[in-house]
């Protein structure tokens, strides 16, 4: 077996017997994405006190590792890697915790505020928003329901609402979704925008359509339309905007 070096990710406050192992398993695949390594990446083990797991890796494929933690901490590491280590700081937020991912020296560290993040905020806002994304987990109960939607442009979006709303949800489960409804916008020391906390009021299919398919539905319409639209319309321009 080739020579290893370990590596731990840390929960905070958690133990083995407080995590659930589908959320462990969820950590686990955000871990995946953001170091870019799984295949030389080996779980040695899961210990007591705060909830730690601890990695080895190659030592001969540790140098992409140590160049991927550095791209994290300088914020030039690849845009997948990037929504990884904020997908687990928000899911440490969501579970009231914190964390820290570090090797057998507390070197190439990659710290996770957590709930702590609030610390650093500069403008923490209430608003309306309208959000588009994939609608990948959905949890009920008799309190209420959690909703997760996956965005392009904030990642994941932690979100409630209630019951009746969810139910409508499931017939669109793993397609895009338009949510709307309120949430929390927080604006960071780095000047980026997130947004948690958010309340499902209503929301749509997003319906995926190819060219050919709009062209077909404005066909549908039945419009009266001149025999050479263009024409036409650099007539109404050179008339200032009036149709004649």
């Amino acid at each position: 077996m080739a020579e290893t070096t370990s590596y731990t990710f840390k929960i905070d406050d958690l133990t083995p017997e407080d995590m659930p192992f589908g959320r462990l398993v969820e950590y686990y695949a955000e871990i995946k994405k953001m170091l870019g390594v799984a295949d030389n990446l080996h779980l040695l083990g899961v210990y007591s006190g705060s909830h730690g797991s601890t990695f080895a890796i190659d030592r001969n494929h540790e140098s992409d590792l140590v160049k991927r933690l550095i791209a994290l901490k300088d914020e030039n590491a690849p845009k997948p890697a990037l929504a990884a280590r904020d997908n687990i700081n928000s899911m440490l937020r969501e579970d009231g915790t914190s964390g820290i991912f570090y090797d057998a020296h507390n070197r190439n560290v990659v710290h996770f505020p957590g709930k702590h993040a609030e610390d650093t905020t500069q403008v923490r806002i209430r608003d309306a928003a309208s959000i588009t994304g994939r609608l990948y987990y959905i949890a009920g109960s008799a309190d209420g329901a959690k909703v997760r939607v996956q965005t392009e442009t904030y990642g994941v979006v932690f979100c409630t609402t209630t019951i009746g709303i969810v139910k409508a949800m499931r017939d669109f489960f793993m397609e895009e979704v338009k949510i709307n409804g309120r949430g929390m916008w927080t604006k960071t020391g780095e000047g980026g925008w997130s947004i948690d906390d958010f309340t499902i009021t209503d929301f749509a299919p997003v319906k995926r359509e190819n060219l050919r398919q709009a062209v077909d539905q404005i066909r549908e319409l039945g419009i009266d339309w001149p025999e050479d639209p263009l024409a036409r319309i650099d007539e109404i321009e050179k008339n200032g905007g009036q149709f004649h």
